[in-house]
């Protein structure tokens, strides 16, 4: 296991050149604790999971992991802070033409010298803790939506990381699996111990799997704290959220 570091934004700018989607954000994610972050939909949550990998340097601002300056770190840097860090896709992002075997070995085969027999048993260990025993041989395409999730956080887990980045874990999938992927994210989190960063609009999910909490809104962090504090906030846009209630708009006159 690599280490567990706490990810800290400074006045950060993130987005593209003609399009800054989130302004000056000043953010901590603890080390190893779960951080859901929450909003809606073109919030901003995903292009903040890029900025937070380094595919994408924020147009103005600091990250920082533990100590560590994203922003100046070169390519060898880079490579080893990636190394340390697993992501779980949103769809699971399986190569169909391999097996789920040979997606979870992928990155052993990328970044380590291990030779195909110990390869195949850290697949073996990693698919076993996600549940999924008896698949290695089969393609993305023969399982479900839950069990291609599951068959996704072995492939994450690969490397043993640090940081696990998980973007939209429960989209698409039907409440009970939800629920089971949440909470084998929980014990992946209690077992090893690693820095949790998901994102998510799912509140349900949100209560099962939240240690501390993030949430979007209009281009700025609207809260960071705990759940119950969540719970408790009187702003406007979060009781909606919370609620689940539509915004208040005038009905057209066409449908009167």
């Amino acid at each position: 296991m690599h280490s567990s570091p706490s990810i800290t934004l400074q006045d950060v700018d993130v987005g593209y050149p003609h399009n800054i989607v989130l302004h000056n954000l000043h953010l901590t994610i603890p080390a190893g604790k779960i951080t859901v972050v929450l909003g809606g939909s073109g919030c901003g949550k995903s292009t903040l999971l890029r900025h937070i990998l380094g595919l994408q340097l924020p147009r103005r601002g600091r990250i920082y992991i533990g100590q560590d300056d994203l922003c100046a770190m070169n390519s060898e840097q880079l490579y080893s802070y990636r190394r340390n860090m697993g992501v779980l896709f949103q769809g699971g992002a399986l190569l169909g033409s391999l097996t789920v075997g040979e997606n979870v070995a992928l990155p052993l085969m990328e970044h380590t010298r291990l030779d195909d027999e110990t390869i195949r048993t850290v697949v073996r260990l990693k698919l076993s803790l996600v549940g999924l025993d008896n698949v290695m041989d089969m393609l993305p395409a023969q399982l479900s939506g839950g069990m291609r999730k599951r068959a996704g956080l072995a492939r994450a887990l690969a490397l043993d990381p640090g940081i696990l980045l998980c973007d939209e874990p429960s989209a698409g999938l039907d409440p009970i699996t939800a629920a089971e992927v949440d909470q084998l994210i929980t014990d992946m989190h209690d077992s090893l111990q690693m820095t949790i960063l998901v994102v998510t609009h799912d509140l349900d999910s949100l209560y099962r799997i939240a240690q501390h909490v993030i949430v979007l809104h209009a281009g700025r962090v609207l809260f960071t704290g705990k759940t119950d504090d969540l719970r408790k906030s009187q702003d406007r846009y979060i009781r909606q959220f919370l609620e689940r209630r539509p915004d208040a708009r005038k009905t057209p006159d066409w449908l009167l």
